[in-house]
């Protein structure tokens, strides 16, 4: 689909951007959204990379997963229903591309998304116990170790980021209570598909 895009350098043109992606026939996709090339678009005029979000949905046929990817602009929208857009029949959202690199991470890693944030709330809980600070604080998934699992933190510091590593032991753990979290606040919140996510906590409004 065209799209205008209009570059810091004031030139406007228009763009194909994907209003789907088959993983099945574009395999490579994946890897360019983990990378952070996806989307990425070149302004022919100053040659400028220019990173805009618009809405897509991603089919992974081989995981027997969908995501639907929300720009970070249509964040309140999204929880105040009123895109401009249909969102699919999508299994996840995600909204913003650091959420939709976390989610492929997540795939890549072999490990299940509603744990993964189950694990992202007690990090996120024991921070705030001792934070003074007025900054969003954010915590994403970045990798599996052998033995443990890896977490960046952002927020905490100015530019800087913080690393937090989370044993598989307890990870495992959170696997053998998801059935039990999933009918607990505030877990049910977190894990409420489509959009399972920490994030659900901080809607404006929310109890």
């Amino acid at each position: 689909m065209k799209r205008r895009i209009v570059c810091f350098c004031e030139h406007s043109f228009d763009a194909d951007i994907p209003l789907s992606i088959d993983l099945g026939k574009e395999p490579e996709v994946e890897q360019a959204i983990i990378s952070g090339e996806f989307l990425n678009i070149r302004c022919p005029n100053c040659g400028k990379v220019l990173k805009p979000e618009f809405p897509v949905f991603i089919d992974d046929p081989q995981a027997e997963n969908s995501i639907f990817f929300v720009p970070e602009l249509d964040r309140g929208m999204y929880f105040r229903g009123a895109l401009s857009y249909s969102l699919r029949e999508a299994n996840r959202v995600a909204i913003g591309y650091e959420e939709l690199v976390e989610k492929f991470l997540i795939k890549r890693h072999n490990l299940d998304d509603r744990v993964v944030e189950i694990v992202k709330y007690f990090l996120l809980s024991k921070i705030m116990e001792d934070y003074s600070g007025d900054k969003e604080v954010r915590i994403l998934f970045s990798k599996r170790e052998e033995d443990a699992v890896l977490f960046t933190v952002l927020g905490l510091k100015e530019d800087e980021v913080g690393v937090l590593k989370v044993p598989m032991e307890t990870v495992h753990k959170g696997e053998s209570q998801l059935e039990e979290k999933k009918r607990q606040e505030p877990f049910s919140e977190i894990l409420k598909a489509p959009y399972v996510s920490i994030n659900n906590l901080f809607v404006e409004g929310s109890d």
